[in-house]
């Protein structure tokens, strides 16, 4: 289950038009890539923890990654601007490197079989978590072990 919360945005192409809510995904949790090698250990996947140590390497080292059905992973640049090619100075002028991900073909139909459940937003999450355990808002949810509840 995919949950959601509800966040107003401008439309950053048409900033002139109102407000409307989007849905933003809310992550419950990070998985490692120590978990996720277990994971992979586990269940046997065709994929062993040390390929993604390998993936790491080959992208430092420029290569686009394919990973057959789960699609391409490559490197983009954040950059500042040089005044002339003569002053650009990468050490300087690269802010920060980016990984992207293309995804093949076992993540075309992704939405298939997704069930979307509306929760808090990360503010509003915050905020409950500094009020403390076992305490209930004004909303009416209450926050117990470090899960939130409605």
């Amino acid at each position: 289950m995919i949950k959601y919360s509800l966040v107003k945005r401008r439309n950053l192409r048409h900033p002139e038009q109102p407000r409307k809510f989007s849905a933003s995904a809310q992550s419950m949790k990070t998985l490692t890539l120590e978990i996720l090698a277990k994971y992979i250990r586990f269940h046997r996947c065709a994929y062993k923890e040390g390929d993604f140590i390998v993936i790491t390497r080959m992208l430092k080292e420029g290569y686009r990654v394919e990973l057959d059905d789960l699609g391409v992973f490559y490197l983009t640049l954040g950059c500042e601007g040089a005044e002339s090619r003569e002053t650009f100075n990468p050490d300087k002028h690269i802010k920060e490197v980016r990984v992207n991900w293309a995804p093949g073909e076992a993540f075309e139909n992704i939405r298939e079989g997704i069930t979307f459940e509306e929760t808090i937003d990360r503010r509003t999450e915050r905020k409950l978590l500094r009020m403390g355990r076992n305490e209930e808002s004004k909303d009416g949810i209450i926050l117990r072990r470090n899960r939130l509840t409605t």
